[in-house]
């Protein structure tokens, strides 16, 4: 068997018809299933503990894996990153955890391809679904998916990521797809919220104009024109040192 690439794009060459379960937690379900995202990144967590952040484990896929089918499941938890992420990246407002399905299998698609960041010139060139202008890169490790089909949600419980899927559902997956390939069942269009107003924008500092010089303005005291009365001797004023006896 040969080992899958750790660097690089590479490409399945063979299609398989396996079935595997793979888990996708919301809003990424409902960017898969009505606006055309072809890329899922799949991590392992690792917990915080003391004096160690948490830790995400991008992840290749299995090689048995490369070229088969995945069923892609609605998770119940839902990603408030992914909102951010949507809204910043493609102005998407996400439906709300309360209506978007979960707990179902929502889509089926191909995995067709598997590429690093630092290796792929979609990443090179922002991918749109990868790492588009003004937003942060998804993660390092895309698979990228082909052939996708959205049908009516099946509802079931959850499973181990990448197990072959239950052989009791298989049946009533392919009567959904086929519905869904022939026009007969259309996907719903899920209301979505409004989008938050625009943050209030700090008001422009104010530049106060210099100062106009003013001109002095001269006062006129009204004219008076009467007598005035004889001014005293000199002398006894004592404006000139000789004061009176």
């Amino acid at each position: 068997m040969s080992s899958i690439p750790l660097a690089g794009a590479y490409r399945y060459t063979r299609k398989g018809m396996g079935v595997f379960h793979l888990p996708l937690s919301r809003p990424w379900t409902w960017a898969l299933t009505h606006h055309g995202m072809w890329s899922v990144f799949v991590h392992d967590v690792e917990p915080a503990r003391p004096g160690v952040p948490e830790r995400r484990h991008p992840l290749h896929p299995p090689e048995a894996v490369l070229g088969c089918w995945l069923a892609l499941y609605a998770t119940r938890e839902y990603d408030e990153e992914a909102v951010e992420w949507l809204r910043g990246a493609h102005g998407l407002e996400s439906p709300t955890r309360d209506v978007l399905p979960a707990g179902a299998y929502v889509a089926m698609a191909r995995l067709a391809e598997v590429s690093t960041v630092g290796n792929d010139s979609r990443a090179f060139g922002r991918d749109a679904w990868w790492w588009p202008p003004g937003a942060s890169c998804r993660g390092t490790v895309a698979w990228w998916l082909e052939e996708v089909q959205v049908f009516e949600p099946l509802v079931a419980a959850p499973a181990q990521r990448l197990a072959p899927m239950d052989p009791e559902l298989l049946p009533e997956l392919r009567e959904r797809v086929r519905l869904a390939r022939d026009g007969i069942w259309r996907p719903e269009v899920y209301a979505t919220p409004a989008p938050p107003p625009p943050a209030p924008r700090e008001p422009e500092p104010r530049v106060l104009a210099p100062p106009v010089p003013t001109v002095p303005v001269r006062r006129e005291l009204p004219a008076d024109d009467s007598p005035v009365a004889p001014m005293g001797s000199v002398e006894q004023l004592g404006l000139f040192g000789g004061g009176g006896t």
